[in-house]
């Protein structure tokens, strides 16, 4: 198994229909991307000031399942279309399971 870890943070003008969006639309992709076996991503609690505004753990069944999510059009459409428009910073992590 192969995960990815994010971290997003929003700018200040992102609305919460397009912080909902975001999360949908991640949430969205196990159907639509071969290989991504679970996506789960949530908005921040709000309880410590400073945390990422998003965050989303993508579980893959294997490496090169998740290199090939880079560059699927549906995740693509979702950076595109949902995340970058209200995006300030991003931080991203994988860990390879055996």
């Amino acid at each position: 198994m192969f995960e990815h870890f994010g971290m997003l943070q929003l700018t200040p003008e992102a609305t919460a229909q397009q912080r909902a969006a975001i999360v949908d639309g991640l949430n969205a992709l196990p159907g639509e991307i071969p290989g991504l076996l679970e996506a789960h991503a949530g908005q921040d609690a709000g309880l410590r000031e400073g945390n990422a505004d998003i965050t989303f753990r993508m579980v893959f069944a294997e490496k090169s399942a998740w290199e090939a999510y880079g560059t699927h059009p549906a995740h693509l459409a979702v950076i595109k279309d949902r995340i970058a428009p209200v995006l300030s910073s991003k931080l991203f992590a994988q860990v390879e399971k055996p």
